[in-house]
């Protein structure tokens, strides 16, 4: 079953209410499981991840941010991310157009679904939740023909 992963950073109430509308948007396509997490929680829901590297177990991750600059934390992420292996099979998301964030996105390799345009902060979270889990079960899908047929 397709795995997504919504990060976000931060007690920020708005960058939590994004990672539930993104959460919202992929529980609503079928056969998608997915999890919010803190990067930053202190304890109770929703649960901390204890580093970046958890978020390899995830065909996809979305960082949930509110604002035009990703948090110190997300950037940090990325950065733990960038020093391991390419993750040219993951599919991400990114709420926020910060371009220096965008940027560490493409260089971990994977793919990158992009925020809907004109719909208000949370709606476009919900629509990119939706969007990341049908290109993740389409990844997949391609990614289980592939291994078909290298047998």
């Amino acid at each position: 079953m397709p795995k997504l992963i919504v990060l976000f950073h931060g007690d920020d109430q708005a960058a939590a209410s994004l990672a539930e509308s993104a959460a919202a948007g992929a529980k609503a396509v079928r056969f998608t499981e997915v999890d919010i997490r803190s990067a930053t929680a202190t304890g109770g829901p929703p649960k901390r991840i204890e580093s970046a590297a958890q978020l390899r177990e995830y065909d996809g991750v979305l960082l949930a941010y509110a604002g035009d600059e990703a948090p110190a934390e997300a950037r940090a992420t990325l950065a733990e991310l960038a020093n391991g292996e390419p993750m040219p099979n993951t599919v991400f998301g990114v709420t926020g157009v910060d371009a220096a964030a965008l940027q560490a996105v493409a260089q971990l390799g994977g793919i990158i679904v992009s925020q809907p345009r004109g719909a208000d902060g949370n709606e476009s979270a919900r629509q990119l939740g939706a969007r990341m889990a049908k290109v993740i079960g389409w990844v997949r899908h391609a990614l289980g023909h592939e291994a078909e047929h290298t047998h």
